[in-house]
C-alpha cells in the first residue's frame, strides 16, 4: 500500500521549490537576450491569445468590460493584454497573479523592465482575493500541477467565475513524473480518453466527477501534446465544497512551522545555499543559446 501524504507535506515541498523559481526568473530578466526572446514569444501588448481556445471571441461576447485573472503567471506575461474589437483594440482588464509576487516584483524593480507589477494571490484561496462571481475568465497555464492543492484551486476558480465563465487550463502531461517530483512538481495532469485527471503517487482525482452539477469539462490534446481543458461554470459551487475549517487548521500549523524554521540558522542557510546554487547555474544556463539549453534540459530529465 502506498503511503499517504498530507497537505502539509505538499506545502513543505512547494515551499522548498521557491528558491529554484526565483533564481530562474531572476536570470531570465538579467540577460537582455533571454528577456527579449521571452517577450517575442509572449503575447503581451497584443490581443489575448490562448492555445485551442478563442478567448477573444469568448470575452467580447461575455461582457462589456470582462475581467481576466491569469493565476500562477510567473513572469512570462504570455497571455496578452488587449481585446480585439470591431473598432480595433482596447486594453483588457487582466490581472497577473502569483503567490511569489513579492519576489517577482523585486526582480522587476532590480531589472528595470517596464512590465506591470504582479499581484499576490493563490489559486487555492482565490475567492479570498477576488469576489465570487466577479471574473469572466480564469487562466492557469503550467501552474496547476505546481500547486499544493490543485483540486481546491479548481473549485476556488469556479467560485470566482461568473456563471457562464471559463476556467482555462493548459499543461504539459505528467510533468511531475518527468521532473521526478522535485520542487513545485508534485502533481500530474493528463487527458485520459476525454477525462481530466490530476494524480500523483498517492492519489488520483477526476476533475469532471468533482465538478459534476455545476461545470462542464472539455479536454483537448494538442499536437504539441499539451493538455488543454475548458471548464465552463453552469451553476454556483455547492457550499459543501467550500468548507475551509481544515484549511485554516493546516495553514495555522504551517505558519507556526515556518516561524519555527525561520529562527533556525540551518534552515536559513539551506535556503540561501539553494538559492545561490540555482542562481549560479541559471546565470550560465540562461546565457546559452536556446537550442543548447533545450538539449541540456532533455539530458537532465533523462538522467
Amino acid at each position: 500500500m502506498k503511503s499517504q501524504q498530507t497537505s502539509i507535506d505538499y506545502d513543505a515541498n512547494w515551499l522548498n521549490g521557491i528558491a529554484y523559481e526565483v533564481a530562474f526568473w531572476n536570470n531570465v530578466y538579467r540577460w537582455k537576450r533571454t528577456f527579449t526572446g521571452m517577450m517575442n514569444w509572449s503575447h503581451y501588448g497584443s490581443a489575448i491569445c490562448l492555445e485551442a481556445f478563442d478567448a477573444n471571441s469568448f470575452l467580447t461576447a461575455a461582457a462589456d468590460k470582462p475581467l481576466v485573472l491569469d493565476v500562477g503567471c510567473g513572469m512570462s506575461y504570455q497571455t496578452g493584454s488587449l481585446l480585439k474589437t470591431d473598432g480595433g483594440t482596447q486594453p483588457l482588464d487582466i490581472r497577473y497573479i502569483d503567490p511569489l509576487a513579492h519576489y517577482y516584483n523585486e526582480i522587476l524593480k532590480r531589472s528595470k523592465r517596464p512590465m506591470p507589477p504582479i499581484e499576490f494571490g493563490m489559486l487555492e484561496y482565490l475567492s479570498a482575493f477576488y469576489e465570487p462571481e466577479s471574473a469572466d475568465l480564469v487562466i492557469v497555464q503550467n501552474a496547476l500541477d505546481h500547486s499544493a492543492r490543485p483540486m481546491k484551486g479548481i473549485v476556488e476558480a469556479m467560485r470566482v467565475l461568473k456563471v457562464g465563465g471559463v476556467l482555462y487550463l493548459n499543461h504539459h502531461p505528467n510533468e511531475a513524473e518527468t521532473e521526478q517530483y522535485k520542487g513545485f512538481h508534485q502533481y500530474n495532469i493528463i487527458d485520459d480518453n476525454g477525462k481530466l485527471l490530476i494524480w500523483n503517487k498517492h492519489e488520483s482525482l477526476s476533475v469532471g466527477d468533482t465538478l459534476n452539477g455545476f461545470a462542464t469539462v472539455e479536454t483537448i490534446r494538442c499536437e504539441n501534446q499539451h493538455v488543454v481543458a475548458i471548464l465552463r461554470k453552469t451553476a454556483n459551487v455547492p457550499e459543501s465544497l467550500l468548507e475551509d475549517n481544515k484549511d485554516k487548521k493546516e495553514l495555522c500549523l504551517l505558519m507556526m512551522q515556518c516561524h519555527k524554521q525561520g529562527h533556525s540558522l540551518r534552515r536559513l542557510l539551506d535556503y540561501k545555499f539553494d538559492y545561490w546554487k540555482f542562481n549560479t547555474v541559471q546565470f550560465f544556463v540562461q546565457a546559452l543559446p536556446w537550442g543548447v539549453k533545450m538539449k541540456l534540459k532533455k539530458l537532465i530529465k533523462q538522467a
